[in-house]
């Protein structure tokens, strides 16, 4: 797993470099966040899923990320009566602590250790926790950024989710057959970039206050340990093995979405704090979910 992950690494060092040398500015991240969002992922979940063998048991998986992103909600919501901070860094903690950035991180994890199967099953555990970052997590960061919040603004964003979208056509495409080479042939194009899209992005992004370094990497500890512990939890209640659980544990464990900084500049929240919560967290996951993987799953 390791010698998977290390170009990975070095991809998001060249996003990184790109960025420090000015060869690549934040309109060229806008730019790749949209490609991402509105072609390349959208073909990856959609191609995964309208292909996948996907037995009626498997509705476990989902309901395992409901556990955990409603553990780590409540792990969050703790956290903030004892910290005492501002309303705006209180509001970036509960917007990016309960979330997990598959699309970035768990879909090419996945996709590199198991194959098409392994992206399959990370894809529909990831569905509870989109669904839920996009109402829950949503509304949660707009009440505390003192924004007026309703159903149809709910049900917009839902309605603007490429990958939601991709989920549910996957879905009902995987349930009438209804994939030719055509079909396939199209998507295997589109999604042939996402690898190297998403991992320039991600060194792109990076981002970190040192002056308070030890504080995000104490939080990116909880964070992520919370989330690992909480998918164990999962695997056990529901009698997981095998690449199944190995899903639950890669998303569970996973840092916050990226989704979660338009949600709190939006609501004009603490983005500092996100951006360098993310940043410190997404190595860490690196390491500890390497090391997890050279572990027996089954």
């Amino acid at each position: 797993m390791l010698i998977q992950l290390v170009p990975m690494i070095l991809v998001g060092c060249i996003g990184y470099g790109l960025k420090r040398a000015g060869v690549l500015g934040p309109g060229d991240a806008k730019t790749i966040g949209r490609l991402l969002t509105h072609l390349a992922l959208p073909a990856v979940i959609l191609r995964a899923l309208a292909t996948a063998a996907i037995a009626p048991d498997l509705v476990y998986l989902p309901l395992s990320a409901l556990l955990v992103v409603l553990g780590l909600t409540t792990i969050a919501g703790l956290r903030l009566r004892w910290l005492g901070w501002n309303r705006a860094r209180a509001g970036a903690l509960i917007t990016t602590f309960p979330t997990f950035e598959g699309g970035a991180l768990g879909y090419p994890i996945m996709l590199l250790a198991f194959g098409e199967v392994g992206l399959s099953r990370i894809v529909l555990f990831d569905l509870a926790q989109a669904i839920y970052l996009l109402t829950v997590v949503y509304c949660l960061s707009a009440w505390f950024g003192q924004a007026g919040v309703t159903a149809r603004a709910v049900g917009t964003k839902l309605a603007r989710t490429p990958f939601f979208w991709a989920i549910l056509l996957g879905l009902l495409l995987n349930v009438l057959g209804a994939t030719d080479a055509l079909l396939l042939g199209l998507l295997d194009i589109v999604s042939n970039g996402f690898l190297l899209l998403v991992l320039l992005l991600v060194g792109m992004e990076f981002e970190l206050q040192l002056g308070e370094g030890w504080r995000y990497l104490l939080l990116a500890l909880a964070k992520v340990g919370a989330g690992l512990g909480l998918g164990w939890v999962a695997t056990m209640v529901f009698g997981l093995d095998g690449v199944e659980r190995a899903a639950v544990l890669v998303g569970s464990g996973l840092p916050p979405s990226l989704l979660t900084l338009i949600f709190v500049q939006e609501n004009q929240l603490d983005t500092r704090f996100a951006s360098s919560f993310i940043s410190v967290a997404i190595p860490l996951y690196l390491v500890m979910i390497t090391a997890l993987l050279a572990l027996p799953l089954g």
